[in-house]
């Protein structure tokens, strides 16, 4: 007969292990050693009373010299079953299966070394009618990683205590500034489940010789549950149920926003997920305008299938975790029906005080009462988000009434019929918004003639108010939409270019000493405009007006050279920083096109002719294609500027203002 060999795993190099485990530099993985004691404890103390574990167990926290990282000591000393036979063989097997039906990863004392150095257990167990000792230091930095102590326990009866000492030193800054109340807060809050739908036992905490606080009296009446229930997640392709709890808490510091907490092993495991957006705000306000927090507990098998060894994170997909997100906010929602029909309330607000300011963008709504549209639509929207959306709605709404404009043009003997049933689909408010959108554009005209004249003070207004008319300046599209400025008056093909910065500096900065082209570009009243490809760029220049001490041939009275020095100096930087932070290259540019707009007075009619300007096909505006610098250039005067707007207009104040 054969002979059978034999052999055995090496047991697992913890050292490493322990290397490619990532812990948080933050309080929790600071404390995560003492929250795993404390899980370890809750355990003992179940096996040891069963039923009875809620009333009678008890953990204490003792924390020693707790701001000096030098003498630090943190002991958790419990009354539960003790540290057996069978809970020591369990304890020396790295990853042990012994605790998988209380569904640990026998992982939680090895990382207490990424926090400490020195750790020593203590315990006294009954051996059927006996009771016996077990006290050693446990280091796995050493070949022989137990050494045993001699006597006990302080304490009488059985359980079990650990002591931790000498913390590591990347640990010491943060150990100097602990809080009393923040290390409460994060135990009370890591066992936040058992609060809501387990048991805790007594838990008192105590710093030096001061009394002992009970943590578990401290949080069983801030966290109450006020509602629970399921919901379907697709997690891996497969369909799984994962069960929410929801607590309403005063807002701390802990806890300063709404989120949400994933629970496996009945522990919160990693971070809170912030619930602001989908909420509307960062905190509710109860009948007293006292600020507090909802918070949703989730937790379902899929999670403890999922938990890493070290129990700090579970791995979920991130459309996985947006569809927990969603779920458990419609859930809040449900329940804090009243909070967020007050953010719908503020919402249509806003809105309407928009669309008071830009009519036109009414017609986003299609035909829906503002109520249901801002109903569908995130709780967190400004007026400005609202604005930008309907704007799109409101482009598309166009595009799809040209498309049956363009369709009944087609059938001439249909024509009357079938543009008067796309009128009759105007509703009132429509046309009210389109009315107000006309009288918008009128006032805009006046108040730019009347910057063109002579003020209180016997002096006009600079080109800044006329400039700031047009478009808002220090600003880009980025910030401002189609409906905040008023390009129309120079060119509505303007209004619709992809790119529009106004006084502003190539790097997206203040001006700073050195800008030698922004000296003349953007901080001098003017505004650059290009599109994405950079295949054009468009100056438009600004001056005061009846400005009348324009010089040809010095750049800082010629404005000819002013908008070629401008062109030629953003061709040069490449492209312009928005004020998102986010770069647009310059590259390419083929088309150069720039507007001089300023009364044409004596000395800017002497300065146009001697660059060569014509005005053979209208007297009142220049134009001239310069050959060498490739660029076209209009110069237009404010009383053009605002003549042309009229004409532009006409048919509108003529239909609805019966000029």
């Amino acid at each position: 007969m054969t002979a059978t060999t034999t052999d055995v795993l090496v047991k697992p190099d913890m050292q490493a292990v322990l290397s490619r485990t990532h812990l948080a530099h933050d309080l929790h993985g600071f404390l995560l050693p003492v929250l795993e004691a404390i899980s370890n404890a809750m355990d003992g103390i179940g096996a040891r009373f069963g039923e009875e574990a809620k009333e009678k167990g008890q953990i204490h926290i003792h924390i020693r010299n707790p701001n000096d990282p030098a003498k630090l000591i943190v002991s958790v000393t419990d009354n539960g079953i003790g540290l057996t036979d069978e809970n020591y063989l369990s304890f020396k097997t790295p990853f042990s299966g012994y605790k998988l039906h209380q569904r640990g990863r026998g992982f939680g004392r090895f990382i207490a070394f990424k926090v400490f150095s020195r750790i020593l257990y203590s315990s006294r167990y009954e051996f059927f009618t006996d009771e016996k000792l077990r006290a050693f230091r446990f280091d796995i930095q050493q070949e022989q990683e137990f050494t045993f102590q001699d006597g006990g326990p302080e304490f009488a009866g059985t359980g079990l205590c650990v002591e931790y000492g000498q913390p590591l030193t990347n640990w010491w800054d943060l150990i100097r500034e602990l809080q009393p109340n923040d290390i409460m807060e994060a135990i009370g809050s890591h066992f936040l489940p058992y609060f809501l739908y387990r048991w805790l036992p007594k838990i008192t905490i105590q710093l030096d010789d001061d009394p002992p606080e009970n943590i578990t009296s401290h949080f069983k009446d801030v966290f109450v549950q006020i509602d629970s229930g399921q919901f379907q997640c697709e997690i891996d392709g497969a369909d799984e149920t994962l069960t929410y709890s929801l607590t309403r808490i005063p807002r701390s510091r802990q806890f300063k926003s709404h989120c949400l907490l994933l629970s496996a092993a009945d522990r919160i495991v990693g971070y809170p997920r912030d619930l602001t957006n989908k909420l509307g705000q960062p905190h509710f306000l109860d009948e007293n305008s006292r600020p507090y927090i909802v918070i949703a507990v989730v937790r379902g098998d899929a999670f403890e299938r999922r938990l890493n060894d070290a129990r700090t994170s579970i791995n979920l997909s991130p459309k996985a975790i947006e569809t927990i997100v969603s779920s458990v906010s419609d859930a809040i929602q449900a329940k804090e029906k009243g909070q967020i029909d007050k953010i719908k309330s503020e919402q249509s607000a806003d809105l309407t005080g928009a669309l008071r300011e830009n009519p036109i963008l009414r017609l986003g709504l299609r035909g829906r009462s503002l109520t249901d549209y801002v109903a569908a639509k995130p709780n967190h929207w400004k007026a400005e988000q609202f604005v930008s959306d309907l704007a799109i709605e409101r482009f598309r709404a166009t595009a799809d009434l040209t498309k049956q404009i363009t369709a009944a043009a087609s059938s001439p003997a249909d024509y009357e019929r079938r543009i008067k049933d796309l009128v009759d689909k105007l509703d009132a408010g429509k046309k009210e918004a389109l009315a107000e959108y006309v009288i918008h554009r009128k006032n805009i005209i006046a108040l730019v003639e009347s910057a063109r004249k002579y003020q209180d003070d016997g002096k006009r207004a600079p080109e800044d108010d006329i400039h700031e008319l047009v478009f808002r300046r220090f600003s880009d599209n980025v910030q401002t939409g189609y409906f905040e400025h008023n390009l129309w008056l120079i060119d509505d093909a303007l209004s619709f270019l992809p790119y529009i910065s106004s006084d502003r500096a190539m790097h997206g900065k203040g001006r700073k000493a050195g800008d030698k082209i922004t000296d003349l570009v953007f901080f001098d009243d003017s505004m650059v405009l290009g599109d994405e490809d950079g295949s054009t760029l468009t100056i438009v220049e600004f001056k005061r007006p009846s400005r009348d001490d324009y010089r040809f041939g010095n750049v800082k009275t010629d404005p000819v050279l002013q908008v070629i020095e401008t062109l030629e100096g953003a061709i040069a930087a490449g492209g312009i920083t928005r004020t998102d932070g986010s770069h647009m290259s310059f590259a390419g540019v083929v088309r150069r096109f720039a507007f001089i707009v300023a009364d044409l007075t004596p000395s800017l009619h002497k300065v146009l002719k001697g660059h060569d300007f014509k005005n053979d096909w209208n007297p009142k505006m220049y134009i001239r294609y310069r050959d060498n610098e490739r660029i076209f250039i209009q110069a237009l005067g404010y009383e053009t500027l605002l003549e042309m707007a009229k004409k532009r207009n006409q048919a509108f104040f003529s239909v609805l203002l019966d000029e």
